[in-house]
């Protein structure tokens, strides 16, 4: 199936016939919110060609209601007949591939690209997890580079996506001219981008930010609130702590996404309410209505990647015969709530929680 009805020139896209250069094919494979929303700033410019790679129903919508990609500021960008393909068979044509699919659907999607991709196409992973490009690795033969998306974005309508937080994208080190094309141009669009050397601090350093999607999906209230509960923050830096003292063991580094060291994050969070909220006003600075990724998964009725992020921390620590109580038990509250527990974890339970694990936890 596709949806390719041309975008008018005069209305979206300044008319590029008259250059020399072919624009760059870009192919977005993941249409969700993220991918949506990258793909309608990269719209934006003349010099590429995007065309998303999403479900029918995805399809249906774009068709309908075309993309907008609402910014931090409040400023809207619009596509009102995106390219979107249901099958992956477009996919040949496609120059740079940026891979925005959740990591529990990667091994899927892998095989389909492995099947449809050029030798000479550049692939981006944008997955959270820590183990990702191994796994591109046993199916893709094209080069795979990183990307780590630290903002929010959630979808408030049909075609409509808006990024509810800060902070700057994070690229594996490149000098691919069409990755950097990419970065100018998200720049424009006011995505700061940086290049980094260790993608995998970054990687880590967003898993220790992303221990908090199953705590905000299991207290379902939007991200600011939770944040302001004392309760659910000390739940917050225990499991924090359990991933740093992991990293700490195995020497890995973890980069920071704040103007807070990583490793004071945790005493940060601990701090009395009125503290919390004077010092922490940038970690504050959010959409009052932004929730977790892990959050929209569940109220979905979808899988969510808790595997990837706290569950990551846990099998961390069984590889070096250690326990991770608290990482491990909001895995096994978020998988009760998946299959349709009615879980609610109040600041009373997140308390009462922290005492259950503290007597096996790591001193």
């Amino acid at each position: 199936m596709r949806f390719a009805n041309k975008k008018p020139a005069a209305e979206l896209l300044p008319d590029h016939s008259a250059k020399s250069s072919a624009p760059l094919c870009i192919a977005i494979v993941g249409a969700g919110a993220i991918g949506c929303y990258l793909g309608t700033m990269l719209c934006q410019s003349p010099d590429f060609d995007v065309m998303f790679i999403g479900r029918e129903r995805m399809a249906l919508e774009s068709a309908a209601y075309g993309l907008t990609a609402q910014d931090l500021d409040g400023a809207c960008y619009q596509v009102t007949s995106p390219v979107v393909y249901t099958e992956f068979e477009a996919l040949r044509s496609a120059q740079l591939v940026l891979v925005t699919v959740k990591a529990l659907d990667l091994e899927l999607v892998l095989t389909q690209l492995s099947r449809h991709l050029s030798p000479d196409s550049l692939v981006v992973a944008m997955q959270n997890g820590v183990a990702i490009a191994p796994l591109y690795q046993q199916f893709l033969t094209q080069t795979v580079l990183r990307a780590i998306v630290p903002f929010n974005v959630v979808k408030i309508s049909p075609g409509f996506y808006a990024r509810t937080t800060g902070a700057e994208m994070i690229w594996q080190q490149t000098e691919d001219v069409r990755i950097l094309a990419v970065l100018k141009q998200l720049q424009r669009q006011g995505i700061q981008s940086k290049q980094l050397v260790n993608i995998k601090a970054a990687e880590f350093g967003k898993l220790l930010l992303n221990l908090n999607n199953a705590i905000n999906a299991l207290s379902d209230i939007p991200l600011q609130q939770q944040l302001l509960q004392r309760s659910y923050r000390v739940l917050l830096a225990a499991a924090m702590l359990e991933l740093l003292d992991l990293c700490q063991r195995l020497q890995i580094e973890t980069y920071s996404y704040t103007s807070v060291p990583n490793r004071f994050i945790p005493f940060l969070l601990k701090m009395p309410d009125w503290l919390f909220k004077r010092l922490a006003k940038n970690m504050l600075a959010i959409s009052p209505d932004a929730r977790s990724s892990m959050w929209d998964d569940i109220q979905a009725e979808k899988a969510t990647e808790i595997a990837f992020l706290n569950g990551a921390v846990v099998t961390l620590a069984e590889q070096l015969e250690l326990d991770a109580p608290v990482n491990r038990v909001l895995v096994q509250l978020v998988k009760r709530k998946e299959q349709g527990e009615p879980i609610r974890l109040c600041p009373l339970h997140a308390e009462q929680l922290l005492q259950e694990t503290r007597g096996t936890q790591r001193r």
